[in-house]
């Protein structure tokens, strides 16, 4: 449920995310902390478990005094400026994950893993969606997800996101759809977030993601947006390997961040400037782009 609050000091956009018990301050101007108490009362209101707010650089410092503390960074987010992703937990058991270091493994060795190779391509027809898409889209989350934390399964939701400027590129098998992608489009902030990748498991193995996501990154930049981001399950290898070797860069955790697939899970970051040519992977004794970017600057 998107909300806008306004004061004296500070205008925001807020998703406040009943279903996922957060509030999200996904955009702002001015003093964001001048709205901290009013956030606090809110989520007292609603059982909310815990605040993300999409921070500007400058505003950084004044959110550690009210105990927000960082868990990534979401590159370009405001028209080319990073974005601080600040938390703060209002539940233990919210912060509390088991996973942790689990995901870490995982992520170290995928950054130390060569690019695959590439199978041959099946005939698989690749187009946009448009609105008399919803109901195949809709059908096609309903398979694929059994928890999801935005009502993709619904055509009425996907049409009206579809309406707002999301864009979502489709897979074919002949006739029946396989999979989706989405880019969902900021023009005010000009950025996007790809999301709501779905492949059934029948179709796996294809690439179908990675060809999805390629298709989208192509129209974004034909419609000069180039800041581009993905929120994906930590504990899935298969995305985060499909974001890694589509030169997407990791740019941290957010440890409980959404009803997805089954449960409450942690979601990773990762940020791509589509303006750039793609980053040197580590192969070939090559710097890695975790490398360069997590100890260089």
């Amino acid at each position: 449920m998107i909300k806008k609050w306004e004061n004296e000091t500070c205008r925001l956009e807020l998703d406040l995310d009943l279903f996922n018990k957060r509030i999200r301050i996904i955009n702002y101007e001015g003093d964001v902390c001048s709205f901290f108490l009013d956030m606090m009362e809110a989520a007292t209101e609603h059982d909310i478990e815990k605040i993300i707010i999409f921070a500007k650089k400058n505003d950084t410092a004044g959110l550690l005094e009210h105990l927000f503390e960082p868990e990534g960074q979401i590159d370009g987010y405001y028209n080319g400026h990073d974005a601080a992703v600040l938390v703060q937990y209002l539940n233990q058991n919210r912060r509390n994950t088991d996973d942790w270091l689990a995901q870490d493994d995982m992520l170290r060795e995928l950054f130390l893993s060569p690019a695959p190779q590439e199978k041959k391509l099946a005939p698989f027809f690749i187009r946009p969606a448009e609105s008399g898409d919803a109901p195949l889209l809709a059908k096609l989350y309903q398979d694929v997800f059994p928890v999801y934390p935005a009502p993709v399964t619904d055509p009425a939701y996907v049409k009206k996101t579809m309406a707002e400027g999301a864009v979502y590129y489709l897979a074919f098998d002949q006739t029946k759809l396989v999979a989706a992608a989405c880019a969902d489009v900021n023009q005010t902030l000009k950025n996007a977030e790809m999301t709501d990748c779905a492949v059934l498991p029948s179709h796996r193995g294809f690439s179908l993601t990675k060809r999805l996501i390629t298709a989208l990154e192509a129209e974004l930049k034909q419609a000069g947006v180039f800041y581009v981001f993905s929120i994906a399950r930590a504990a899935s290898l298969g995305m985060n390997a499909t974001l890694y070797h589509l030169s997407y860069r990791y740019r941290g955790r957010l440890a409980n961040n959404c009803f997805i697939y089954k449960s409450l899970e942690n979601m990773n970051i990762w940020c791509k400037n589509l303006s750039r040519p793609p980053e040197m992977t580590s192969q070939g004794g090559k710097l890695s782009r975790f490398g360069r970017d997590c100890f260089s600057k």
